[in-house]
């Protein structure tokens, strides 16, 4: 008996893994949301564990070469901490090398304007703000990114 119950979870698991591939055949990079809603059927529909779920996304993710919004944004978080140093500010051109270091990091798997609105959705979580490039000069560049 605890044989079937084996080679029906590796069964589960193995549709939900081809799940995860078929999520990942129009576009190769899984927001937070779409990680979620993964991870809620491989628990639900397939009867897998949370941890065996999210292993089983996680390998499938590897191999297949999808990206994660959770890995890179940590990874951008890091860099823009360095940036905003401690007074919390990042420059406009600090903001545009990171958009193209997450851009990188995603494999050009989002566009420039998704690449801002994360990267303006970190800095809001984190309290850091737009520098103002001059004395004159305003933050129009930052207020214009929509969340």
């Amino acid at each position: 008996m605890a044989a079937d119950e084996t080679v029906r979870g590796g069964g589960d698991a193995r549709r939900f893994g081809d799940l995860v591939k078929v999520n990942g055949l129009s576009r190769r990079f899984i927001d937070r949301a779409q990680e979620r809603r993964l991870l809620e059927e491989g628990v639900t529909r397939f009867n897998l564990s949370l941890d065996e779920a999210r292993g089983v996304l996680r390998s499938v993710a590897e191999d297949s070469g999808f990206v994660f919004e959770s890995e890179s944004g940590r990874r951008i978080q890091q860099l823009m901490s360095r940036a905003a140093g401690k007074r919390g500010l990042i420059s406009r051109s600090q903001f545009r090398r990171t958009a193209e270091v997450l851009r990188d990091f995603t494999e050009n798997s989002i566009s420039e304007g998704e690449a801002r609105r994360q990267l303006k959705r970190i800095m809001i979580e984190n309290g850091w703000r737009a520098k103002r490039p001059r004395l004159l000069r305003s933050r129009r560049w930052y207020k214009i990114i929509e969340v």
